[in-house]
């Protein structure tokens, strides 16, 4: 007997009892399939008010962005007259997808901004904004000023409202006004909402009914249709929607209340049903997994083909097919990945390595790649694994660099492909090395300086504190002259020497010119600087050059300066190096 007509046979009895069982639990199922709608339409519509939520706090976050700003708090005191050209013009509303943005004073005085109007790129103020104003200030107290987020129907339009003090960056100092933010929720949002929770209907009103109970208004097995009054804790709002409930939980109560039913008809053919399944499915389909699990565990190559039951010997038969398959493929992957110069490994999602090739062993042994594994997917787990695979680059191990790539191919199957950078990494250390340092002195050049110095500029300004130091060596020239460039060239050598010696590690020290060193102290004041520069003049005294014709002492000349935001870069090195000739003449360290 052929699994085909077995099962013929089996689901024509089925079909028929189930049809007459049906008859008479129809009307209990509807009851419970109607019950069941209206839970999740309860569950729908709480989604729904956390989504505008979400929006509420969106956008309130970003009124408390731009109204906890010094620039638009030196505005809202007349300090910032340029403040409108640059922020409150078309591009601003449409670059942060708002309708209003709206600049008051405490008492509700219009200082700038308004509603846009889209179509003609028009910034305006209406007796509707007006009103807006001046109902919402009215509600206000020193509770809700600083978290103030409401939905309204505003102009007859659904409307996300939030207002904040405008304040410092720091978010300090007396309120000057306040920061009116707003968006429209055109029908085109709303539709799209409707769509996120497979809604048929989403309509936002004013409420005629200030009760926060749940009315269902129709209910059937097509559609359902309720309204959420007090929506988002506001009795003056209520949410009509309408959608119709599919899926699995449909499906699951059917067959819950099918199964309840039906379960004690069905013990009195279970014991003949399971005797023809144990006979034509069971003990097969048994004795095929068995084989399988021989083949999975290198017992045997092969499933037998003596089965009796035709479907059985075809699927053994497709089996043993597919296992030729898979031999064959799997000894050119082998082929191919030992060839390569690369790293091969296969591993399965509990880091058990499943393959590794010939090169891999030359970097790790077994503990080693899986320790090494799991480092590599713990560092990945912030990275986008996007298609089922993930780069990682510049990955350092045992003095080795490598870039890898992680492949997902399978379920619970990953391919890692690495490929030994070292010798590259070496030499673009070596080329940013050069760029950046000199070759004499091995401090930072110039050009680098240039670069770090627009940085420190930045940080001062935000109130970070640095000091500048202009060392330039004495008589350097006159020794060239007397004693040679060479001698000159390890004068210049010790100042670095002793500039390296005598500074912290946070600190940046450059060749500036010739005869000439620029050093920045980060984090520190006057005094900490003046106390370093001691420290290397008198490092530069206890050293000496000795030649074949006599011993020099290298001293050098130090300007010392406070980099804040009151200096500009080029006045600050031009003070300093003035310092450094001052110096000259006084022998002491010159500072500003």
């Amino acid at each position: 007997m052929s699994l085909k007509k077995f099962f013929s046979l089996f689901f024509i009895f089925i079909f028929s009892f189930l049809l007459i069982s049906y008859i008479f639990i129809y009307k209990f199922l509807e009851f419970g399939f109607l019950s069941l709608k209206k839970e999740e339409a309860k569950k729908v519509i709480s989604k729904v008010e956390f989504y505008f939520q979400k929006e509420l706090d969106k956008l309130h976050n970003l009124t408390k962005d731009w109204a906890a700003w010094d620039e638009a708090y030196l505005f809202m005191q007349n300090k910032q007259p340029y403040f409108i050209k640059s922020n409150i013009i078309p591009e601003t509303y449409l670059n942060l997808k708002i309708d209003l943005l709206l600049y008051t004073y405490l008492n509700g005085g219009i200082k700038a901004g308004g509603l846009f109007n889209k179509e003609n790129k028009k910034i305006y103020i209406n007796k509707e904004i007006l009103h807006l104003v001046k109902s919402t200030l009215e509600k206000f107290s020193k509770k809700n000023q600083y978290n103030y987020k409401k939905l309204i129907i505003f102009i007859n339009k659904p409307f996300i409202l939030a207002v904040y003090p405008v304040l410092r960056s720091d978010f300090t100092g007396v309120p000057k006004g306040y920061l009116f933010m707003g968006k429209f929720l055109t029908s085109e949002e709303l539709d799209a909402v409707a769509n996120l929770f497979n809604i048929k209907e989403l309509k936002i009103l004013k409420s005629d009914k200030p009760s926060p109970e749940i009315n269902f208004i129709k209910v059937d097995l097509k559609e359902v249709i309720l309204e959420k009054t007090w929506f988002l804790n506001d009795q003056a709002l209520k949410l009509r929607m309408g959608y119709i409930v599919v899926g699995e939980s449909l499906i699951r109560s059917f067959i819950f209340y099918v199964v309840i039913t039906q379960i004690s008809l069905l013990l009195i053919f279970a014991i003949m049903v399971s005797f023809l399944i144990d006979k034509h499915i069971l003990k097969p389909l048994l004795k095929l997994l068995k084989e399988i699990d021989q083949v999975k565990n290198k017992e045997k190559t092969r499933l037998s083909l003596e089965y009796n039951t035709k479907e059985y010997e075809n699927l053994a038969k497709v089996i043993n097919k597919f296992l030729e398959d898979i031999s064959i493929r799997e000894n050119i992957y082998k082929t191919v990945a030992e060839k390569t110069e690369n790293l091969i490994i296969l591993f399965d999602k509990e880091r058990n390595i499943i393959f590794q090739n010939t090169n891999t062993k030359r970097y790790f042994n077994s503990e080693e790649l899986k320790s090494f594994i799991n480092k590599l997917l713990e560092e990945a787990k912030g990275l986008n694994f996007s298609e089922g695979k993930l780069k990682i680059n510049e990955i350092s191990f045992k003095n080795y660099w490598f870039n890898f790539q992680v492949i997902k191919v399978f379920k619970d199957l990953y391919l890692l492909i690495g490929q030994n950078i070292t010798e590259l990494k070496l030499k673009e250390d070596a080329l940013f090395r050069m760029a950046t340092h000199d070759f004499l002195t091995d401090l930072y050049n110039r050009r680098y300086l240039e670069d770090v110095l627009q940085r420190i500029a930045a940080a001062s300004k935000r109130g970070e504190k640095f000091v500048l130091l202009f060392i330039d060596c004495n008589d350097l020239k006159k020794i060239n002259d007397l004693y040679g460039h060479l001698v000159g060239d390890e004068v210049l050598k010790s100042v670095a020497k002793a500039i390296k010696e005598n500074i912290r590690k946070e600190d940046l020290a450059s060749r500036w010119g010739g005869d000439e060193f620029v050093v920045i102290l980060n984090h520190c004041d006057k005094n900490t600087g003046i106390k370093i520069a001691e420290r290397i003049i008198s490092n530069l005294e206890s050293s000496e050059i000795k030649t074949d014709f006599a011993k020099i002492k290298p001293s050098v000349s130090i300007g010392l300066v406070e980099i804040d935001e009151t200096k500009e870069i080029n006045e600050i090195l031009n003070l300093a190096d003035k310092l450094s000739y001052k110096s000259k003449e006084t022998g002491k360290i010159e500072y500003d």
